[in-house]
């Protein structure tokens, strides 16, 4: 299929009037008369094909390269500064050129633990663990970027041979084909490998085993590529992250294959796409619509490269990819954890931010964005940026956020911390459900990260693949949420659908210096015949307190459970609550209310293809009508606290029952809080209420007081 390439893409370049049919007939008549192609095509004409070739190839090796920008005289820097990380390198180099392969990349979408040998040649198409998200995988070629690398810090010929070998392998037994297109020949490959082979040609382009036909055949290849990705802008790749990837593969190739006949549409075509993309799925809040950090940052790194090539090729973009872009930079900054990673809301993994946020902050000249990344360039943006761009990066002052905790109203989270630091206190507090198929079943899911390490984590994602471990990972009992009768939220039905989606309803927050507010209905069981509804609510008293309110509201017998997931077996039943059992820095959650707690073996996914032993505590109660519980969520060893329910009066001083009113109270040793819950169940409104001879109206009210101040807060 390629042959007619392979012998002719040169007269393109050489600008010859002529006319060849690669399925159709692509490469038709155009002249290239640019000063640097001229003494080609003088070739050309003249008959002197090899002469030609080897000229062309020559051109392509002074070109100036579209993302590497190391030289030579970097590598000594790069052997101290990233030891590390070039051991990795050379380690993967050599894997591969034993075609041996290991999925281990930061940003991975689906990264592997068990390695795989082809015994003789590479099947492009293999399957081996029963996966087919390892086919996807392997034909990314990411991995051939460490091939690049390894020949750019050794000179060693063998990895570009490697390259070479291996490149020209996958090109002849991958025809573009219907039967392809579901493996090899998948949309999002196709994007995704554009990058991956342009980066790792501009690491060894200048090695001897790129040959004058080598490079005929690699350019005729990203020439099919670049037209299939423009043949096909439907539906499906305006809204999901899979046209983004598409769209920026096709921008890629328009820009390194500028000489084509067809490159200037390409590139219309792309930037079109991916601002038609970026509109759709880039909500107000900054995020992804897909309600995963995971692939929202598969999309913010195509962005962020759109902006670099344009950057570096004076390409015109549209003012809404650069303000959607940045805006995705600080939906992670509101997200990211103390640890610098992201959530595992969603399908996503437990990857470090630092990176992206590097590139972004360059990019933008952001010191803000900076401030949520690394100090100095890491390994992987060391070889995009120039040593002027490094300079900058480096003397770029760097400024915290203009705030600590952040409402994404789009998406539905809440993300609270107590300060930008290390150590600082974070959760999180999920109240829409808005995702299709990488969500999961997770609504009024509440996590938590302090004193350096998780404490209630969501359970992750582990696989595609439509099994049991699937729907383990995506029901509501894997994330700390609540449920009914043991039924899950969501009723699943495959890997991306469920037959019953969970909804919410009223979801509200309030943010303060000292505290914040949240609050969110899930409407799932009311499905059922006896329907349920449930709410829960979320005092975070900064910096190191939260109390979680949860009501069920039937009429008949039911079992209410509250979720909690841990990312170990560090956990233990005690004083009629949990306590974790780390040597220092515990966490206790204290239920007010007299419930059942069970504790049972569960599983932690911080990986895809990864799961660790982990334990879930279910807390649960029976009971017919309004219920409501209690949750009190602190650090015994950094907060001295006490804690205790107490009665609720209306204004002619009756007490008031539970489904009308409740109150918490917190004594810390130098002020003490108040907070009341006006459920106002009962037959009459009381908009009036009396909590220890203070008088308060709302339906949320926070009293806080100290030895000489008292205040009110209604935050509903």
């Amino acid at each position: 299929m390629y042959r007619s390439v392979r012998i002719l893409i040169f007269y393109v370049f050489a600008g010859i009037l002529e006319t060849f049919a690669f399925q159709h007939n692509m490469l038709d008549t155009r002249s290239l008369d640019t000063p640097i192609l001229k003494p080609v095509k003088a070739l050309y004409e003249q008959g002197d094909s090899e002469k030609a070739k080897k000229m062309l190839l020559d051109i392509f090796r002074k070109r100036k390269n579209l993302y590497i920008r190391v030289s030579e005289e970097d590598i000594p820097d790069i052997r101290i500064q990233f030891g590390k990380e070039v051991e990795n390198s050379l380690r993967t180099a050599g894997e591969v050129k034993d075609k041996y392969f290991l999925f281990r990349y930061e940003w991975d979408m689906e990264k592997t633990n068990i390695p795989y040998k082809f015994p003789g040649e590479t099947d492009w198409d293999a399957e081996p663990f029963g996966d087919e998200e390892w086919t996807f995988m392997l034909n990314r070629h990411r991995y051939w970027i460490d091939l690049g690398k390894a020949y750019f810090l050794t000179g060693k010929e063998k990895y570009a041979r490697t390259f070479v070998q291996q490149v020209t392998h996958w090109i002849d037994n991958n025809p573009l084909e219907d039967a392809k297109k579901q493996t090899s020949w998948r949309r999002i490959e196709a994007g995704i490998r554009a990058e991956n082979w342009i980066k790792t040609f501009e690491l060894l382009k200048n090695s001897r085993a790129i040959t004058p036909d080598f490079l005929e055949k690699f350019l005729g290849a990203l020439y099919v590529h670049a037209d299939f990705l423009n043949s096909a802008y439907n539906r499906h790749s305006q809204i999901s992250n899979w046209g983004i990837l598409e769209f920026h593969g096709l921008f890629n190739l328009s820009v390194f294959l500028s000489d084509f006949r067809q490159a200037a549409a390409w590139q219309k075509n792309a930037i079109s796409r991916l601002e038609t993309c970026i509109r759709n799925q880039i909500l107000e809040d900054g995020t992804q619509w897909e309600q995963s950090p995971m692939y929202h940052n598969e999309v913010f790194h195509c962005y962020l490269n759109t902006l670099l090539l344009a950057q570096r090729r004076q390409i015109r973009l549209p003012a809404i990819i650069h303000k959607k872009t940045r805006d995705m930079a600080y939906a992670n900054i509101m997200w990211q954890k103390p640890d610098y990673h992201e959530p595992l809301l969603g399908d996503s993994d437990d990857n470090d931010l630092r990176g992206l946020l590097t590139t972004a902050a360059l990019l933008f000249g952001d010191g803000t964005i900076k401030s949520r990344a690394f100090e100095t360039p890491d390994y992987e943006n060391f070889f995009i940026f120039s040593e002027k761009d490094k300079q900058t990066y480096t003397g770029l002052r760097t400024e915290d956020p203009g705030f600590l905790s952040a409402w994404q109203q789009n998406t539905g989270d809440l993300y609270s911390r107590s300060s930008w630091e290390h150590d600082a206190y974070y959760s999180s507090f999920h109240m829409k459900r808005l995702g299709g198929g990488h969500s999961h079943d997770d609504l009024l899911h509440f996590t938590l990260y302090a004193h350096h390490r998780d404490y209630l984590i969501d359970g992750g994602r582990y696989t595609y693949v439509n099994t049991k471990w699937r729907k383990y990972f995506k029901e509501n009992s894997a994330h700390n949420t609540l449920g009914v009768d043991h039924l899950p939220n969501s009723i699943y039905s495959g890997s991306w659908s469920n037959a019953y989606e969970a909804r919410s309803e009223g979801a509200y927050t309030v943010i303060s210096e000292q505290y914040d507010y949240a609050e969110a209905i899930n409407t799932a069981y009311m499905r059922l015949e006896d329907p349920v509804l449930i709410k829960r609510q979320m005092l975070y008293l900064k910096p190191g307190i939260w109390i979680l309110a949860d009501s069920f509201r039937g009429k008949k017998e039911h079992t209410y459970s509250r979720y909690f997931n841990f990312p170990d077996q560090k956990v233990a039943i005690q004083n009629n609550g949990l306590s974790t059992l780390h040597t220092s820095d515990n966490l206790r959650i204290q239920p007010l209310e007299d419930i059942e707690i069970q504790l049972s073996d569960a599983w932690w996914s911080p990986e895809y293809n990864l799961k660790n032993p982990a334990r879930r505590a279910e807390f649960s109660a029976g009971g017919k009508g309004f219920q409501s519980f209690t949750t009190l969520l602190y650090f015994p060893e950094h907060t001295r606290v006490q804690y205790e329910k107490i009665p609720v009066y209306d204004r002619n001083d009756n007490a008031l029952d539970d489904e009308d009113a409740e109150a918490v109270k917190i004594r810390l040793p130098e002020k003490e809080y108040i907070w009341v819950i006006a459920h106002r169940q009962g037959k009459r409104l009381h908009p009036f209420l009396i909590v220890e001879g203070q008088v308060v109206t709302g339906d949320v009210i926070l009293i806080e007081k100290t030895p000489d101040t008292s205040e009110i807060h209604v935050l509903k």
